[in-house]
């Protein structure tokens, strides 16, 4: 809060020395600023009560009118959630899918492939043109026409022997059984 103090003119007639101060006059001194204090304190609290009465004012008014621009927009924006983005995203999924499956494959191409295959087949295999992001390793566990691909977090197992396997078990499923005696022949 800002105050100042009230300075008093002393004005001394032209016969006149030093005049002295009465005790009446030293009291209605103090009095009046006493006075001229409380009412700008007054007018200072008046002030601030007036400026947040006009602010609450304007928040009102902005919310109000907020409120009512967005009960107009409102059937402009079911239409466009309703209409408008569904047949956007109809429209736009094929050229994203296409775009993403793109990006995909070119990162995928940029990672290095682990190929892990037995340790006999692996001199074969260096004679092959070579590969920029293949890298054949040795894998003791693994026997010929096994392979492991690995890249990044895909693992890839390669079995052909088991493959045969089963085909030749699914083959061999299909023969009609041998007649026997038991059978009525």
């Amino acid at each position: 809060m800002n105050t100042s103090r009230i300075q008093l003119e002393k004005f001394e007639g032209d016969n006149a020395s030093t005049q002295f101060e009465s005790s009446e006059y030293r009291r209605g001194k103090a009095d009046g600023l006493v006075q001229a204090e409380a009412d700008n304190s007054t007018k200072i609290a008046q002030s601030i009560s007036e400026i947040s009465s006009t602010l609450s004012d304007m928040a009102f008014g902005y919310e109000e009118a907020r409120h009512h621009i967005l009960g107009q927009l409102q059937p402009l924006v079911r239409q466009i959630s309703d209409k408008v983005l569904p047949n956007i995203a109809k429209v736009g999924f094929g050229a994203h899918l296409s775009e993403f499956i793109n990006l995909e494959l070119e990162k995928s191409a940029s990672l290095p492939i682990q190929i892990g295959v037995a340790p006999d087949v692996l001199q074969t295999l260096d004679d092959l043109d070579d590969y920029d992001h293949c890298v054949f390793v040795s894998d003791p566990k693994l026997q010929d026409g096994q392979a492991v691909i690995q890249q990044e977090h895909v693992e890839v197992f390669l079995d052909i022997p088991s493959l045969i396997l089963d085909l030749q078990t699914a083959l061999n499923g299909l023969e009609s059984p041998e007649r026997s005696t038991s059978n009525g022949e």
